[in-house]
């Protein structure tokens, strides 16, 4: 009884590694072939990547400048302040922002301004503002 099973399970052994070792080298042949034949021609028809776009020029001053207001009714009419932000979106109608050190009536110290309405000016001396 002992020596049945042996045999059997050794039979199923040989013939699962038969099929195995027979059937295997040939299949993942023609698979892998298939394959590295698909990566090639996809690396083949695919087109170079597009360069990347150049920067647009810069518009305004930069973060960090020193500007004079020019907008009459402002309340830091002719006032010195800090850039804080510059939009480059040409849609957007007040891209500079400006912060001063004083506040207005509502407590705010930040305002919004168009391009034309700042212009580069030098920073203030010790004691000046």
């Amino acid at each position: 009884m002992a020596a049945a099973r042996r045999l059997r399970s050794l039979l199923l052994v040989a013939l699962v590694g038969a099929c195995w070792f027979s059937c295997s080298p040939s299949f993942v042949g023609s698979a892998g072939s298939r394959i590295l034949s698909r990566v090639a021609l996809r690396a083949e028809d695919e087109e170079p990547a597009p360069a990347k776009k150049a920067k647009a020029a810069w518009n305004g001053p930069q973060k960090g400048a020193w500007v004079r207001i020019l907008r009459p009714e402002s309340y830091w009419f002719q006032q010195r302040g800090t850039v804080v932000n510059v939009n480059q979106k040409p849609e957007i109608k007040y891209p500079v922002t400006v912060k001063f050190d004083l506040v207005n009536y509502a407590n705010v110290n930040t305002n919004g301004f168009a391009l034309w309405e700042v212009e580069e000016a030098e920073a203030p001396g010790p004691g000046e503002l």
